[in-house]
């Protein structure tokens, strides 16, 4: 059977979908009934921080959930749709996302029957506060990802969020929402519960589609009048591309008379072109002698220089040598007394060091230790300053012989009042206790000057001694580093002295260096002489050489030239044909290009009519499917006005709701009044172009009353009677999509029974809560009344640490 996406969908519409769709995975267990809930185990979920131990179980068929408010009640219900569906009350409310509600390490497990098979779901986050979410039916794992398993477990559960949320909890607030709320309000209650919103969706979605459909009707309207205007310039197209056929024509005819001229001149050129070869071949070869000619000459040139030069370069060569002949002595010499100086300077640098250290240690002691008197001198001061002499040790010696003296004196009282008549030991006590009486008194005038400054005395004093402890370990470690230096100091005079490196070595140094650098000026200046006469060498057999060549070059070069003047003449006729030739190609090659582009329009012309052409058939289809999205249009505004308006189907299906809820409401309230109201009328009705649902009750004087009337309890009554009639109706619906879906467990949270004020009244409830038993596997009640609590056989408390956690108890 198609949904109603699948009716008014159009693939041929780019229309983002409804719902997000997940990739196919084989469906485990076809959707069945009875969802009967079995455990549920939390640990890191809300206010759940500890693992619930034992797991909340339901062995039986009536459950109380109780607690006191806030305790974390109703939390048990999110962690159901948490587990199958990854939404919770909390996550439905903007920015609660829902790793706010499971810490890391956290999980909830659900354990449920369905169809007579047993599902186990595990949905959490890892320490990385990484999601996971595991399946198992009959204790066998089911393979897939978070998606793959999400949707398994919606196909085994047969109901999406909201339908399963409607068809298995009965929340506080829907309780008093049906009597509360206005008319209109009420209608959307309606909608939500029986998934009716549906039909809003699909409004939205036909009005989505309209106005695309408008938009795409428009935009071929514009593109077909756009068309029509081409397809008009189909004549004017057709005339041009006549001319620039005659035009290429024409040029043609051009393009072949230049072709033969120019097949023409190519002829006489290549009769031309031998003698131009040879002409210029030998202009080549005279342009290259007299290059050679020109460094020929210059060679000579140079040559008869050097010759002139050879014998005075010889003699400053030998007088050079002369004057460097002690240069390697003197330099090794240098080089010896130059290290020891290195040697020298090094030890003084490492003394003078020394010398400066051994002067900072000294200077860093002595101020240490005037540091250190100078505290022990304000230690004093602050002593005689001080009220007292007494220390804190003292003090508690001499108050503890104080506190002695006065219990020995109590004794003694005692004695003497039990001894009374044996008057010789009396005599001996009274003694006693005179002596300790005086004793007392000298030790209790010394114990009056005992005050808070005893403490602060003993801890100055205490900070005396241990101060001149620190001056003597001062001194003792700043001595043994002085010592250490003084050794270092001595055995760097001893290193100077022994090497012996005074004035007279300074002096002979900078005499040597002097001596030296000169020498090595005129070294440098005997290598220079030395290389320029290697160049040079004997010239006289090159000059002869020199002089053949220059002659035989000349001689060719007077030949070069007469043959030159004999082909001039050739030469200048065979340029001026080369102009004309070249000339005449460029004209060719410009009409060429004048006529690719001309052929260029053609073809583009070509395309464009034939195109046209092709575009005038296409007019004709342009045209159905205009008709065709036209038609489309109005289907979609009947749909979106008529269908799926609130006039249309969603009264439809409450109007066609609403006498069985009437009914069964009746007979519900007639059971918790006791007979005192029995007769409920639920009915639709528009106003003013708004829509809602009427709730009248029929009083005890026979006559209806709109609920808004009635008192609180009495609400209360009315709301939880309607609601049972809404969760039974639901409860039997047939399975239609994942929409809605006949469910065994029904949770009904509070309920509220607070505004219910007599205990008869709270029996009723609870005994009609017991004959949906009937239609439910499982009914678990949420409540903070303990007499209500007490009358269900299976009970399990909620309560909450002194640290704010949820903990769980069952009930015997």
């Amino acid at each position: 059977m198609k949904t109603l996406e699948d009716f008014i969908s159009d693939e041929s519409i780019p229309v983002q979908p409804l719902e997000e769709q997940i990739p196919e995975t084989k469906i485990i267990a076809e959707p069945a009934e009875g969802f009967i809930i079995k455990e549920i185990e939390m640990k890191g979920f809300m206010r759940y921080v500890e693992k619930t131990v034992p797991s909340i179980t339901f062995p039986n068929k009536f459950t109380v959930i109780t607690g006191k408010t806030g305790s974390g009640k109703t939390s048990i219900l999110d962690a159901i749709t948490f587990a199958l569906y990854k939404r919770t009350s909390r996550t439905d409310i903007q920015n609660i996302k829902i790793s706010d509600v499971c810490r890391p390490q956290g999980h909830v497990k659900v354990s449920f029957f369905q169809n007579g098979e047993e599902y186990e779901v595990e949905r959490g986050f890892s320490s990385s506060s990484s999601p996971y979410l595991t399946l198992r039916r009959n204790n066998k794992a089911i393979e897939g990802n978070i998606k793959e398993l999400e949707k398994i477990i919606e196909e085994v559960i047969g109901l999406d969020y909201d339908g399963f949320r409607n068809s298995t909890f009965v929340r506080q607030e829907e309780m008093k929402e049906l009597g509360a709320e206005s008319a209109a309000k009420r209608l959307e209650i309606f909608q939500k519960l029986f998934r009716l919103e549906t039909f809003e969706k699909a409004q939205a979605l036909a009005s989505e589609k309209s106005e695309i459909i408008k938009k795409n009707a428009g935009n071929l309207e514009t593109e077909m009048n756009i068309r029509n205007e081409q397809i008009v310039k189909l004549s004017l197209m057709e005339k041009e591309l006549g001319q620039k056929r005659n035009f290429i024509d024409a040029e043609k005819k051009k393009l072949k008379e230049l072709g033969q001229k120019i097949e023409n001149l190519n002829e006489e050129l290549e009769v031309l072109a031998e003698k131009h070869d040879e002409f210029s071949a030998l202009k080549g070869k005279r342009e290259s002698i007299n290059e050679r000619l020109k460094k020929t000459e210059k060679r000579l040139a140079k040559a008869n220089k050097d010759g002139k030069n050879i014998m005075p370069l010889r003699k400053e060569i030998a007088a050079l040598k002369e004057s460097i002949k002690d240069y390697e002595a003197l330099h090794n010499q240098g080089e010896k007394l130059r290290e020891k100086q290195h040697n020298h300077q090094t030890i003084k640098r490492e003394l003078d060091r020394d010398i400066a250290l051994k002067k900072s240690l000294i200077t860093e002691r002595d101020a240490g230790i005037k540091r250190l008197f100078k505290r022990i001198d304000e230690n004093e001061k602050r002593i005689s300053n001080l009220s007292t002499e007494i220390g804190k040790d003292e003090a508690f010696a001499m108050l503890r012989n104080e506190g002695s003296l006065s219990e020995r004196i109590t004794r003694i009282e005692k004695e003497i009042r039990w001894l009374n008549e044996k008057k010789e030991f009396v005599t001996k006590l009274k003694k006693e206790r005179g002596e300790a009486e005086k004793e007392l008194y000298v030790l209790s005038r010394k114990t009056k000057s005992i005050n808070e400054d005893s403490f602060i005395l003993s801890e100055i004093e205490a900070n005396i001694t241990q101060t001149r402890k620190d001056i003597e370990e001062l001194n003792k470690n700043y001595e043994k580093k002085i010592k250490d230096i003084d050794e270092e100091i001595t055995g760097g005079g001893r290193n100077i002295k022994k090497l012996g490196f005074g004035g007279e070595e300074k002096k002979k140094i900078a005499e040597i260096r002097s001596k030296v650098a000169k020498m090595q000026k005129s070294k440098n200046e005997l290598e220079k002489k030395r290389r320029k006469l290697d160049e040079i060498g004997d010239p006289t057999s090159l000059i002869e050489d020199l002089e053949t060549q220059k002659k035989s070059m000349e001689d060719e070069l007077e030949k070069l030239k007469e043959r030159i003047i004999k082909l001039k003449s050739e030469e200048e006729r065979y340029q001026k044909t080369k102009q004309r030739f070249e000339k005449m190609q460029k004209d060719k090659e410009k009409l060429f290009g004048e006529m690719s582009r001309e052929e260029g329009e053609i073809n583009r012309l070509e395309d464009q009519i034939n195109e046209l052409k092709n575009l005038k058939k296409q007019m004709a289809e342009k045209e159905k499917e205009l008709k065709e999205l036209r038609e489309k249009n109005e289907i979609y505004s009947i749909l979106k006005e008529k269908v799926f308006h609130k006039r249309g189907i969603v009264m439809y299906a409450i109007d066609q709701l609403l006498p069985q809820l009437s009914l069964e409401t009746s007979t519900n309230l007639f059971d918790m009044t006791d007979g005192r109201f029995s007769k409920v009328k639920l009915g639709s009705y528009q106003e003013n172009n708004r829509y809602g649902i009427r709730i009248e009750v029929a009083g005890a004087d026979g006559k209806w009353h709109d609920v808004q009337e009635f008192s609180g309890g009495e609400k209360t009554q009315i709301n939880a009677a309607l609601r049972f009639a809404i969760a039974k109706e639901l409860a039997s619906m047939p399975q239609v999509g994942r929409t809605y879906g006949r469910m065994k467990t029904l949770f009904i949270d509070e309920g509220d029974l607070g505004s219910l004020d007599t205990e008869s009244s709270r029996q009723l409830f609870v005994k009609k809560l017991f004959s949906m038993g009937e239609f439910f596997e499982k009914i678990i009640l949420i409540t903070h009344l303990s007499e209500v609590a007490e009358k269900f056989p299976g009970r399990i408390m909620v309560y909450m640490t002194p640290e704010e956690e949820s903990r769980i108890k069952v009930m015997a």
